[in-house]
């Protein structure tokens, strides 16, 4: 969708995910719900249209709207839309309606490679899982790390097996062919039209 969509049904989609974060029991649930089934009747033919390419074949003509849709559809049918809401859990306080808070840890941990670029590899993961470690809610001693730490051969010998189950890895350990986009186009650098001096 975008920060500032050009369709009214974009906009409208727009309000109704930011509205999701004050939903905070069941009748805010059902007003919502509401919202959104009207949105999908209201603009149900706009989301139908479809562009047809040069070979004949279709697409939905507002793709990123259309997954959008689909993606809410699946939440909803799936009851994971308004899973902070449920009693089950099992837990008193209540759950935040996002995951700001863990994504806010997550970008943090993103960040340690990154920070420490001299290091080599072993030693970058190293950090990062120093970094988990010392922001649990009990970090253990550091004696206690030294003793239960990866080694460095267990730690390559990770890094191996995911790096072979990767694309990459594929390509390069068992020579499969590359995926598209992998490689360099000759195209994207030449062109059989000529250029023209326009000074």
């Amino acid at each position: 969708l975008g920060t500032n969509p050009r369709h009214e049904a974009s906009r409208q989609l727009l309000r109704l995910a930011k509205e999701l974060t004050r939903v905070k029991d069941g009748d805010a649930m059902a007003a919502w719900l509401g919202a959104y089934n009207a949105w999908e009747l209201r603009h149900k033919d706009f989301l139908e249209q479809k562009s047809i390419w040069s070979d004949g074949s279709e697409n939905d003509l507002h793709q990123r709207l259309v997954k959008a849709r689909d993606t809410m559809r699946r939440r909803i049918r799936e009851r994971t839309m308004f899973t902070f809401m449920d009693p089950g859990l099992g837990i008193g306080t209540p759950v935040p309606t996002t995951n700001n808070a863990i994504e806010s840890a997550n970008a943090r941990i993103r960040e340690m490679p990154g920070n420490h670029r001299g290091l080599c590899l072993i030693r970058r993961i190293k950090a990062v899982c120093w970094w988990c470690h010392q922001h649990t809610e009990h970090p253990e001693s550091a004696a206690w790390l030294a003793r239960h730490a990866w080694r460095d051969e267990q730690i390559e010998h990770l890094y191996r097996q995911a790096w072979e189950r990767s694309d990459e890895g594929r390509q390069q350990v068992f020579g499969l062919p590359a995926r598209y986009g992998t490689g360099i186009d000759w195209n994207e650098s030449h062109t059989s039209t000529p250029w023209r001096n326009t000074d």
